[in-house]
């Protein structure tokens, strides 16, 4: 990957899925820390203070900092166990359309602007740790018009850009879990058609506002040209 700290920074904050903390979560972390205050023993008067080692009370004083630390490495642990990006199917979808909705808000579809295959499919060479299958559908219809760079299911994946007349189509790619195929399924969500399948060790989700049978014509095109090649 030649993707830097700061660039993937960015590209994560652009594009991940943000989640809401449960309600009632500043609430549960106020008790827990309060309690743990409690926990804590009172101090002695301060004539036994005076008299007490200053070790002890140094001891003391450690014990309170570990006890928040731990506190707050708990807490750490909590936040950072929800995933930044979804990995069931239906969340999936979501944050699929919610990239391709945000693409089309932000107008940034092309990292990389062109109808040419041979320029769009080198130039995410050495930004991933794949390499997407590009192919242009312009005789069919659906004209390739450039790639870029998203963030899906916790990874950089290769956003493809193709257009039917006014209508822009995201085809999101990477790896599939373990290579493994899987048979074109459809959906619509928040008014767009979606089709996701996988094969070649490749899963794709396409996302658009064209209709569902034009969208199934497309993904049908897409899967028989990227298909393996059978020897």
């Amino acid at each position: 990957m030649s993707m830097s700290d700061d660039e993937l920074g960015m590209l994560i904050r652009r594009q991940a899925t943000r989640h809401v903390p449960p309600g009632g979560l500043a609430g549960r972390i106020a008790q827990a820390v309060r309690a743990e205050a409690g926990a804590v023993p009172a101090l002695a008067p301060a004539s036994a203070r005076a008299e007490a080692p200053k070790r002890r009370r140094g001891w003391q004083a450690l014990a309170w900092f570990g006890t928040g630390a731990a506190t707050a490495w708990g807490l750490a642990l909590v936040l950072l166990a929800s995933p930044l990006a979804p990995s069931s199917p239906d969340a999936l979808a979501e944050a699929v359309t919610g990239n391709h909705v945000r693409s089309l808000m932000a107008a940034h579809l092309a990292d990389v602007a062109s109808t040419d295959q041979h320029t769009v499919k080198p130039w995410f060479a050495g930004k991933l740790d794949f390499s997407p299958p590009v192919v242009d559908l312009a005789d069919e219809g659906f004209p390739l018009a450039g790639g870029r760079l998203d963030y899906l299911d916790g990874r950089t994946v290769a956003a493809l850009v193709y257009r039917s007349g006014p209508h822009v189509i995201n085809l999101f790619v990477w790896p599939a879990p373990e290579g493994k195929a899987q048979a074109p399924s459809f959906s619509t969500r928040q008014g767009y058609q979606l089709a996701h399948w996988a094969q070649g060790g490749m899963q794709a989700w396409a996302v658009s506002d064209l209709n569902a049978a034009e969208l199934r014509n497309f993904a049908t095109l897409v899967r028989a040209r990227t298909a393996p090649r059978v020897p």
